[in-house]
């Protein structure tokens, strides 16, 4: 759907005050700067404006201006160019006719709508239940279009402030996963991703790594059990005998605990075995607990 700008009633007072002409100059100028914005983006950068650059213009504006502004910028004859476009979800988008065809504009925001699209299904698996959204979803929500042009759409939306929430993660197969971070930390995509590839082996060993290189301290067998890996008890302890006995993690040791029998992973690339005794002691002691021997044992 496209528009013009309302233009704001032609009628004046009588008399104007000196805050009414100090209003119109403010209300004259954001029309100005924000005409200017939509004719570059849409000459130099072949894009739409989004309405919100108009909130960032007027942000410091005092209320009543605002609502004037509210009500239709005041844009006359010379502002004829600059039209509007409405998706399908109420987005609005700016564009300047002089450098843009309308045909064009509205192919741009049937892409805008697809960002939105795509933004939403991933923070939604991300707030609702948690979990990355793999790349063959978001194909799938356009199955006869080209996934080189999807990919390129999540390119634009990596480039865009608000998708800035919108972030991505590879598994250690190459498969990429998508995540908001507002609902979904980093270090928590990443052993998502890991637990992703149903790969137990390696995701056991690359998460001992990292808990040893970046903390330093070793890690609690029992928390492989936890959601996130969702490793069953009573597979764990085969798991990690593999882990034990594979030559690609040969930096791999285990620990038990002398009094709570708690076993512990760590890696020798990053911690030697009296510092990985030492903090293992301070966590048991820190939080006492009796340790039922692992399925296996």
């Amino acid at each position: 759907m496209h528009q013009g700008f309302e233009t704001a009633a032609t009628e004046q007072p009588e008399a104007m005050t000196a805050s009414d002409a100090a209003d119109a100059v403010e209300i004259a100028e954001v029309a100005a700067r924000f005409a200017q914005t939509v004719r570059s983006n849409s000459k130099r950068h072949r894009s739409l404006t989004p309405g919100q650059a108009l909130t960032v213009l007027t942000k410091d504006l005092p209320d009543r201006v605002l609502k004037t502004l509210q009500s239709g910028l005041p844009f006359d004859d010379g502002y004829r160019d600059i039209k509007s476009i409405v998706t399908s979800s109420r987005q609005i988008f700016f564009y300047s006719l002089a450098h843009m065809s309308a045909s064009d504009a509205e192919a741009k925001g049937r892409i805008e709508e697809m960002k939105h699209v795509i933004a939403e299904k991933i923070r939604r698996d991300s707030r609702l239940t948690i979990a990355l959204t793999p790349l063959h979803t978001i194909y799938a929500l356009w199955p006869d279009m080209r996934t080189v042009k999807i990919c390129s759409i999540l390119n634009e939306m990596h480039a865009q402030d608000c998708f800035g929430d919108i972030k991505s993660v590879s598994a250690c197969s190459g498969a990429l996963y998508l995540y908001c971070d507002r609902h979904i930390t980093e270090k928590y995509a990443v052993l998502l991703a890991r637990t992703a590839v149903n790969d137990t082996c390696t995701t056991i060993a690359h998460t001992v790594r990292e808990e040893s290189r970046i903390y330093p301290r070793p890690i609690n067998v029992t928390a492989f059990t936890s959601r996130v890996f969702g490793i069953p008890p009573a597979s764990l302890q085969p798991c990690i005998m593999r882990v034990l006995n594979h030559p690609e993690f040969s930096d791999i040791r285990k620990l038990v605990h002398p009094e709570t029998k708690a076993v512990y992973l760590y890696s020798n690339q990053y911690l030697c075995e009296d510092q990985a005794f030492s903090v293992m002691n301070w966590m048991e002691e820190r939080n006492p607990r009796p340790h039922a021997p692992l399925p296996g044992e």
